[in-house]
């Protein structure tokens, strides 16, 4: 493992029963980095986030974090963690003051450092108003931001966040963004998230689904790999062009998006770009106006590694293997299992 290396495993499993949530995962991720973890729902993300911060047992052939090994003792390896799940988990009724208080009391943090601390968090994250009031009665943006806060207040070495943004506004999107842009000068941030934009802004992803790895990278790199060529096609009816384009035989996916038809095309398949502009503007059925290629983007990457998740599970059955099949096969959202107490 690299020095800057916060995180490496190899060969990582887990089972809830006789569902296999997460299935020969291996990473290595860097200090000092946003690392997104996206794919769908069921895939194993919340599963590996949890198993991240030393919440499950888990077993690989390596698995360490922060130079600590998953697969023994992690008491120690907690307190260099801040971890936001899902769900809201700070006491309601506390107010956003008291909350922070408990948690300085668990790490020990007192006095002006923390004083400092706090003023410093609760600025950036402009709930510096709101100190007195009860968590419970926060907006959901505000709830998010102080479960943030909260676990940086310690300043951990990693920061685990499971799709930390899902339904609060934009502004408040924002600002966590600009709180995990800043928290990444000093530790490695593991993030999940559902949104296209966000997927974008990190410094590395890993595609994860049915509990595998599927691709790793930054998004550069995952977007110049992908086997997909965009195009968009404007006319008066957007609806009919997406329905007309999907009978070319190279065209591997289309839908309306307002005034255009969104296309993906088949790379391997591409008759070329004059090609295609030229099959677009006579589909029959649709006034197509105008068309023009674009580079693909992270909804043409994302679409591509989940149809490279279907090409692997079509391969695995051909060659008639029981345990890949299994491998390849939707775990589902698969919560609970056997929790760590150490």
């Amino acid at each position: 493992m690299s020095e800057s290396a916060v995180i490496r495993l190899r060969g990582l499993r887990k089972r809830f029963g006789q569902r296999l949530a997460l299935d020969a995962v291996d990473l290595d991720i860097a200090d000092r980095q946003i690392f997104g973890i996206v794919g769908p729902d069921g895939a194993g993300k919340t599963t590996l986030l949890r198993t991240l911060a030393g919440l499950l047992e888990v077993d690989a052939a390596e698995a360490t974090v922060c130079g600590f090994d998953l697969r023994g003792p992690v008491s120690d390896l907690k307190a260099l963690i801040g971890y936001v799940p899902q769900a809201f988990s700070l006491d309601r009724e506390l107010s956003v003051a008291e909350n922070l208080r408990f948690t300085a009391r668990l790490h020990r943090i007192r006095g002006t450092e923390f004083e400092s601390r706090t003023r410093d968090l609760l600025e950036h994250a402009g709930l510096a108003p709101f100190v007195d009031r009860p968590a419970g009665a926060l907006s959901g943006g505000m709830k998010q931001k102080l479960a943030v806060i909260n676990a940086l207040l310690p300043r951990p070495r990693l920061l685990v966040l499971d799709e930390p943004t899902a339904g609060v506004d934009v502004m408040a999107r924002q600002e966590l963004w600009t709180m995990l842009a800043a928290a990444r000068a000093g530790a490695l941030v593991v993030i999940s998230t559902s949104y296209l934009d966000e997927a974008a802004a990190c410094d590395t992803l890993a595609y994860l689904d049915s509990g595998r790895v599927i691709a790793t990278g930054t998004p550069t790199q995952l977007r110049d790999n992908t086997p997909l060529e965009l195009y968009r096609a404007w006319g008066g009816d957007a609806r009919a062009i997406a329905r007309a384009a999907r009978a070319l035989p190279y065209v591997y996916g289309a839908r309306a998006a307002g005034r255009y038809a969104r296309i993906e095309v088949r790379r391997e398949l591409t008759p070329g770009p004059v090609e295609v502009m030229r099959a677009l503007s006579s589909l029959e059925g649709a006034r197509v106006q105008f068309s023009e290629r674009l580079a693909p983007d992270m909804e043409s990457t994302l679409l591509a590694l989940s149809g490279r998740r279907m090409e692997q599970a079509g391969a695995a059955r051909e060659k008639g293997s029981a345990q890949a099949v299994t491998a390849a096969g939707a775990p589902g959202r698969a919560e609970g299992g056997r929790a760590r107490h150490d």
